[in-house]
């Protein structure tokens, strides 16, 4: 029987919710937050936690939750008062509860299954199980409630936009736009438009329109290639990350907007930075929260399970790989990193259609290059 735990000050109610639990679920009742709390941290995976709303302002309540949604993986239901202030978030995996009991249940399933399906997504987003992985798995988690700027780094074709937009996708602004603008793709003269929008006639055959930025209120601003941004733009990028305000071209009234900043770029920019070909107060301002993304080559471990997923993307099932393929995928550099590994497999699906992937049909577009670390045992 699946089990819950449960905290509660009110004895009318402990009665109520254990009526309503009874033969569903087994109880187990702790004798004070820190004790649930504890629960957690001993290793009890139930499949949700229930708490009654304790007598402490907003601040210490939603502390309170935070250190809950620390600990256990499963829906925190809250049994929230009328009475009390209302929430205006809480976090990931906490559901406030108000009124009848008797629609409990139902809304601990749908909780459960909401957590079930995002950790499906999380399973997808990030395949591998290399330590290095797993370490941006866990930064992704950590920063991904917080309003501090992310800067992702990482060679080409590692994935950095992926990162962003889990970072979108696990934050509480998932419901709103999720806005990605490649820097190096926009020539200087438009650059500025691009981002902050532009009122009709500011410029030869300009039309009013909204920037990245303004589309990007109440959720995320993925700046791509930040790097290659124009040093004209950058402090104009910087004054609208330090006041939430910006004008756009030929505006005479500023705008605000409510954006989360992710980046991303190589990770040169540290040169570029000492070189004054980007703004140090800029780079220190983007750079909050910094996330390093392996090179392929540095977890070379992740390439069976990267491959196999590749082919079943490409081939809908019908193709797999021999010991020979694979020892072939591992003994190789991959300049171009995921991105260039999910070509190669997207190359041999394509020209076996069906059935085995043998050594022959694994071609490279960088011939001789070879695996800068030792291979992993497969």
């Amino acid at each position: 029987m699946r089990s819950i735990a449960y905290w509660d000050m009110d004895s009318q109610r402990i009665k109520k919710v254990i009526c309503q639990l009874q033969g569903a679920f087994e109880v187990t009742m702790a004798a004070s937050l820190a004790e649930l709390a504890r629960m957690g941290a001993d290793g009890l995976k139930p499949y949700a936690v229930i708490m009654g709303s304790p007598p402490v302002e907003k601040v210490r309540l939603q502390a309170l939750l935070r250190t809950l949604s620390s600990h256990f993986s499963c829906p925190i239901v809250l049994l929230a008062g009328e009475e009390d202030a209302e929430l205006t978030s809480s976090p990931p995996g906490v559901l406030v509860q108000r009124g009848d009991l008797a629609v409990l249940q139902s809304a601990i399933a749908g909780e459960a299954e909401r957590l079930a399906a995002e950790a499906r997504r999380r399973a997808s987003l990030f395949i591998g199980r290399s330590n290095s992985i797993r370490r941006v798995v866990a930064l992704v988690s950590k920063y991904a409630e917080s309003r501090h700027s992310v800067l992702i780094l990482g060679e080409t074709g590692t994935g950095k936009e992926i990162v962003a937009r889990a970072l979108h996708e696990y934050s509480s602004r998932r419901a709103n736009p999720f806005v990605a603008l490649n820097c190096s793709a926009l020539p200087d003269g438009l650059a500025e438009s691009e981002l902050f929008g532009a009122e009709r006639g500011a410029f030869t055959d300009a039309v009013q329109r909204r920037g990245a930025l303004c589309r990007a209120s109440k959720g995320t601003l993925f700046l791509d290639e930040i790097g290659s941004m124009s040093l004209a733009v950058q402090p104009k990028l910087l004054r609208a990350l330090e006041t939430g305000e910006f004008l756009r071209l030929g505006a005479e009234k500023s705008e605000t907007s409510d954006f989360r900043l992710v980046s991303a770029t190589c990770e040169e920019i540290e040169r570029w930075v000492a070189e004054g070909r980007f703004r140090s107060d800029l780079f220190f301002r983007i750079s909050d929260l910094p996330i390093r993304l392996p090179s392929l080559r540095e977890r070379l471990e992740d390439v069976p399970d990267l491959a196999e997923h590749f082919c079943r993307e490409a081939g809908r099932g019908a193709c797999s790989l021999s010991r020979g393929a694979f020892e072939k995928l591992a003994d190789y550099d991959w300049p171009g990193n995921v991105r260039e590994l999910k070509s190669v497999l997207n190359r041999a699906c394509a020209n076996v259609q069906e059935g085995t992937i043998g050594a022959d049909d694994i071609m490279f577009m960088f011939r001789g290059a070879k695996a800068a670390t030792p291979r992993p045992r497969l």
